[in-house]
Parts: structure tokens; sequence; C-alpha cells
């Protein structure tokens, strides 16, 4: 593990319409769109899934180095978070 404090840098970028677009160095970018609810076209991830899909994915990482740490051998995890 890197020493703290761990830092985590993004940046947004959007015109007056259409995607915004997520970037953090070394990855690859992504492209976000209010969900419909909020009357985007719902097929791009939204703030709403982003915030929803990090909470699951802390808990499944989480999930394996509490399991790799414990010995603890197990085959397959899924997991479902509905809001």
């Amino acid at each position: 593990m890197h020493p703290f404090p761990h830092v985590y840098s993004v940046s947004a970028s959007s015109g007056s319409a259409g995607s915004v677009t997520l970037e953090s160095s070394g990855l690859p970018s992504l492209s976000s769109e209010p969900p419909i609810e909020f009357g985007g076209p719902g097929d791009k991830w939204s703030p709403e899934t982003l915030l929803t899909v990090a909470l699951i994915d802390c808990f499944v990482l989480s999930f394996r180095a509490v399991a790799a740490a414990s010995r603890y051998e197990w085959l397959h995890l899924d997991c479902k978070v509905e809001r």
C-alpha cells in the first residue's frame, strides 16, 4: 500500500449540452450524462450510477482483501445494489 495521504485526481469537461467527459491520468475516459429520471438518455454512466457502483466495488474489493488476509478460500461473489 502507498503511504498516506492518498490523492486521487480527476477532471470533468463538457460543453453546454451532451456528455460530460470524465478523466484521470492513466485511465480510459468515461462519458457521463444525467439519468433518465433527470431527462438524460439513460445509455451512459450518470453521477448516481457512478456513486452506487463505487459503493459496491469498494465492498467487493474489501471482501477480497479481508478474505486474502484471513486465508479464506472462496470461488465467486455476485453483488447487486438497487437504490
